[in-house]
């Protein structure tokens, strides 16, 4: 028998590092450890300790036995939120180094008539232009000047950039002249990082192109820097594989690939919490789930509908646009780590703001001051002080009560529980009305799902958004604390391709469409190949753009396999119809339609990880009580405390109840019943005492 090996998820949070190690055997292992926010892989290789140690290994030992390594990172997102990327020119086309600023020509919000424009991630001085024109067909109307090019480069080294985007008109159509711009940078500015958007984003509408490319390009060499590091450091502690990179579209890409699409990693950490959910789907056989994803510092929400994800081309990051395909998530700032605070009015608000790792809640002890969810929480008794990480992480409940005291109820002449209560209350308000976002707004009625509490605190919270919001029962997985990292164990690597087809159906080349198509599709394979996919675990997928002639926006459809010939055009339509009514409650099957974009998205599967089942142990929970103590539920009541870990397949009990897991803590409010399934997961209906 050969040694052991293991399957490792790594992602880092706002305040916690997840990791998720799956062995050989089906056995699953969690560790966790606090963010290291000044060098983020810190955090990382302290959750790889606690691995080897726990196998009886040093670091090395148990790194040689790592046969896959995926990390969700938030480098990416925390560069554009925090605006602190490379130094970054724009090369474009004559007369419009301008598109980046005009964006769109309107607000995100048309109530605010102060809010100004994001900060330049170019500035202006730095949005150069050459001549050169390509037109709408793809003809070269005016050669590219590579004299004027050579200069605008050397310019743009003078100004000390970093790394250069380059969006030219009609690049999409045609790439000759980025390729050769490209060329020229590298020739004479050989250590910049450059980002062409006709590899970045090949398709119409500049404003999103050259967003997307420049975006690229600001991120590129922070995440690069990173990865390099982190890759040598690993390799050098003893890891004999590439790591994994975890992507906005629910995929992986290995590190060399994410070297040069920055871009892709900006929802790189939550999306995979809507694998898990899809993975979770097909293992319980509920097809339609919302997903939660409550950490320290942001609630994440997703959709799984007929046990797939929903995907977007229209993502926002920092106020940017990035039109790369991802998966449909809404995020807004409230998690445990999420301050409570007294606006101007006196009113009590909760998040964006978060007191992160560091110096963290009040009761970590590490200098914070302010009240935050976690703090509310310690104070209502939900959170056990002697058990937080197991016992593991200290927490001063004084300090908590302190700082509710001093901040939330002293000004409102709130008692502390009180207070704690409200801000417990409004932080459930904002995160139901996220859920309401992807459920409701999306056409899709609450009550046909089932609500995923995924995160550290989101089994805290979760009945009570799935009471606001309508859904009937709240599943919490085994492994909630670690949802996002047991997702990327779960992903395949997974590439998009795309290609602007602007033109009416009964106008579309069929050759031309079909000639490309196959281009796209040989050049995903060909990634694949060179990521160690074979070619019998790579699965294609076609899909079209299309709109209703001389509409705004398009819908996204699947195409079926195979040449596309009139007959796959009616069924691309039908689809369309059918996506429409669904999405906008209308559908005109007698007007004509055209293609604006055909896509190809391309996945090598890898294999996945069995659930192992949880010990049956029949109806009576009585022998995983615990204790007792005094929870806040509006009022104080004497709440059994019931040890996670003690919890049978079968066990069913009626709330008020508090379920204690090592890196977690279930709430089960008054009127509601728990039971455990097969797979040790805790399944909450909502409301159901006495149905």
């Amino acid at each position: 028998m050969g040694e052991l090996t293991y399957r490792v998820g790594v992602d880092i949070g706002g305040t916690f590092t997840d990791a998720v190690v799956t062995t050989g055997a089906g056995e699953m292992y969690i560790f966790k450890s606090p963010s290291t926010p000044q060098d983020s892989s810190m955090g990382l290789f302290d959750c790889l300790q606690k691995a080897a140690a726990q196998f009886g290994l040093d670091l090395g030992g148990f790194l040689r036995r790592v046969d896959l390594l995926v990390h969700g990172t938030t480098v990416a997102t925390n560069t554009m939120l925090q605006y602190n990327g490379a130094r970054t020119g724009l090369i474009t086309t004559k007369g419009f180094r301008d598109a980046l600023e005009m964006r769109r020509a309107h607000k995100e919000n048309i109530w605010d008539l102060s809010l100004a424009s994001p900060p330049p991630i170019i500035p202006r001085y730095l949005r150069l232009a050459v001549t050169e024109r390509i037109n709408y067909a793809g003809e070269v109307v005016t050669p590219l000047d590579e004299e004027e090019t050579r200069q605008v480069v050397r310019q743009l080294q003078a100004e000390g950039v970093q790394a250069i985007a380059v969006c030219t008109l009609f690049s999409f159509l045609n790439p000759a002249h980025e390729r050769r711009i490209r060329e020229i940078v590298r020739e004479e500015f050989p250590e910049c990082f450059v980002s062409i958007s006709s590899e970045i984003l090949p398709q119409v509408r500049e404003y999103e192109r050259t967003s997307t490319t420049a975006v690229n390009a600001y991120v590129g060499p922070v995440l690069g820097r990173y990865l390099r590091n982190l890759q040598e450091k690993l390799a050098a502690a003893g890891l004999q594989r590439e790591v994994l990179i975890t992507q906005s579209n629910g995929g992986v890409m290995s590190a060399g690939y994410a070297l040069e699409h920055g871009a892709s990693t900006l929802l790189s950490g939550p999306s995979a919490g809507a694998v898990g959910g899809m993975f979770f789907a097909t293992q319980l056989d509920v097809p339609d789930l919302i997903v939660m994803d409550m950490g320290g510092t942001s609630y994440d929400v997703s959709l799984i509908k007929d046990g797939a994800y929903a995907m977007t081309t229209e993502g926002e990051i920092a106020r940017y646009r990035v039109a790369l395909p991802m998966i449909d998530i809404h995020t807004i700032g409230a998690g445990g780590g999420s301050i409570a605070y007294l606006d101007e009015g006196n009113m009590l608000k909760v998040g964006p703001q978060s007191a992160g790792a560091d110096p963290g809640p009040a009761c970590y002890g590490r200098g914070g001051t302010r009240p935050t969810t976690t703090d509310a929480n310690v104070v209502l008794g939900f959170i056990n002080p002697d058990f937080y990480l197991g016992g593991e992480f200290a927490i001063d409940r004084e300090a908590s009560a302190e700082a509710v005291r001093r901040m939330v109820g002293e000004p409102l002449g709130l008692a502390t529980v009180e207070a704690a209560y409200g801000i417990f209350r409004l932080v459930n308000a904002n995160m139901a009305d996220a859920t309401r976002v992807v459920s409701v707004e999306r056409g899709h009625d609450p009550r046909d799902f089932a609500l995923v509490a995924a995160g550290g605190a989101g089994a805290i919270h979760a009945t009570k958004i799935a009471e606001i919001v309508g859904i009937p029962r709240v599943i919490v997985p085994k492994t909630a604390s670690v949802f996002c990292a047991l997702g990327m164990l779960e992903s395949d690597l997974k590439h998009d391709y795309l290609r602007t087809m602007w033109a009416p159906f009964d106008a579309l080349d069929l050759e031309e469409l079909n000639r490309v198509l196959d281009e796209m599709e040989e050049e995903a394979r060909r990634t694949l190949d060179a990521e160690g996919i074979p070619r019998e675990r790579i699965r294609v997928e076609r899909g079209m753009d299309p709109r209703y002639l001389g509409q705004h926006h398009e819908v996204p459809v699947t195409m079926p396999d195979g040449r596309v010939t009139q007959e796959t055009l009616k069924e691309v339509a039908r689809r369309f119809h059918e996506a429409h009514e669904r999405l906008f409650l209308y559908s005109e099957p007698d007007s004509p339609l055209e293609s604006i974009n055909v896509r190809v998205t391309a996945t090598g599967s890898i294999p996945k990880t069995p659930l192992a089942s949880w010990p049956e142990g029949g109806a009576d929970a009585s022998r995983a009580v615990k204790g007792r103590r005094p929870v806040y539920f509006g009022g104080w009541v004497d709440t059994p405390i019931y040890d996670g870990s003690k919890l049978r397949s079968g066990n069913r009990f009626e709330g008020p109840a508090i379920i204690e897991e090592v890196t977690t803590t279930i709430v089960v409010f008054p009127n509601d019943v728990a039971k455990v399934d097969r797979l040790g997961n805790v399944i909450i209906d909502v409301n159901a005492r006495g149905a």
